[in-house]
């Protein structure tokens, strides 16, 4: 994907989130390359995230939930099982510091940029708002 298909991936994402009551806040490239946003929407409890290749026509959407390490690793059989009817990517240490006491649990969806309709947007966020109130509450957070 060259320079120009990447800003057209963003903006995509920007759009759809944005028509989703979705605000973008434009994020450091990540250090490995690619692109990523961060998505806030006024009382969401979930921070939405979209990370995407610099080659390649998908883009990763997901929700980012902060949570105590120690309740994530013993609490980790639960949380797969409340993740297994949604299908979503499971990231239990996304962006945090590996030895401090916060985790960050990343749950996601690859969505193809190539054709991406707002329908299939919405319903991707949609999935992923109700696997983080489950994961949530698999967690007891």
């Amino acid at each position: 994907m060259d320079a120009a298909a990447m800003r057209w991936a963003v903006a995509a994402f920007d759009h759809h989130a944005a028509l989703c009551g979705y605000a973008a806040v434009p994020e450091s490239p990540p250090a490995g390359g690619g692109w990523r946003r961060l998505y806030l929407r006024e009382a969401e409890p979930s921070t939405l995230s979209a990370v995407g290749p610099e080659s390649g026509p998908w883009a990763s959407l997901g929700v980012e939930i902060p949570c105590p390490r120690g309740v994530l690793e013993t609490r980790v059989g639960e949380l797969l099982r409340a993740m297994a009817p949604y299908e979503v990517a499971i990231d239990p240490d996304a962006g945090a510091s590996h030895r401090g006491p916060e985790a960050v649990l990343r749950l996601a969806l690859r969505l193809f940029v190539e054709g991406l309709h707002g329908h299939v947007f919405r319903d991707a966020v949609g999935n992923l708002a109700e696997a983080a109130k489950d994961a949530r509450e698999a967690l007891g957070i």
